[in-house]
């Protein structure tokens, strides 16, 4: 009799030990599909945004302005919008750069001129186009209803990005 409890006994334990063992293994396998379904969702979601992802990458990298430093961009950004200006037709442009507020890649920027508001909107459209790296902060247009010339103030955000020359 003692014989057939000690094997009984032996049968219960390989039992629980064979039963706590398929649990970690289902377990496991569990995990291991959730990872691998995971990771072909994540495969999809790319196959299927790859061109967004691209455009969206590009159009961020327009936002900013490569310049090798702060005041060869700036110099960049004076002469272009002077050529704009001039293309338009507005007159007495002032461009202000103003000091950094801070550690980050963006300098404030103040413009000011005059000319019909017809051409300033056309002058604006074309800064948007042409330098999406310099937003418009706030604009203040005025127009002098005697002469019919309007003047544009305006705070702008030079955003740049430094890079090195041997790039």
């Amino acid at each position: 009799m003692r014989n057939k409890w000690i094997i009984t006994g032996a049968l219960w334990i390989a039992v629980v030990f064979l039963t706590f063992y398929n649990a970690s293994e289902i377990k496991r396998l569990k995990q291991e599909s959730e990872k691998i379904e995971s990771l072909r969702m994540d495969e999809e979601f790319w196959q299927q945004n790859s061109n967004n992802i691209s455009f969206i990458l590009a159009e961020g990298k327009r936002l900013s302005l490569e310049v090798e430093s702060v005041d060869l961009g700036f110099l960049l950004i004076d002469n272009r919008l002077k050529t704009i200006s001039s293309e338009y037709h507005l007159n007495n442009l002032k461009i202000t750069k103003q000091q950094a507020t801070n550690e980050g890649s963006d300098i404030p920027v103040e413009l000011s001129f005059d000319g019909s508001y017809e051409d300033i909107f056309k002058w604006l459209q074309s800064v948007k186009n042409e330098m999406p790296f310099l937003r418009a902060k706030s604009l203040k247009i005025t127009i002098d209803p005697v002469s019919n010339i309007a003047v544009l103030n305006g705070a702008f955000i030079f955003r740049y990005k430094i890079t090195s020359a041997n790039s």
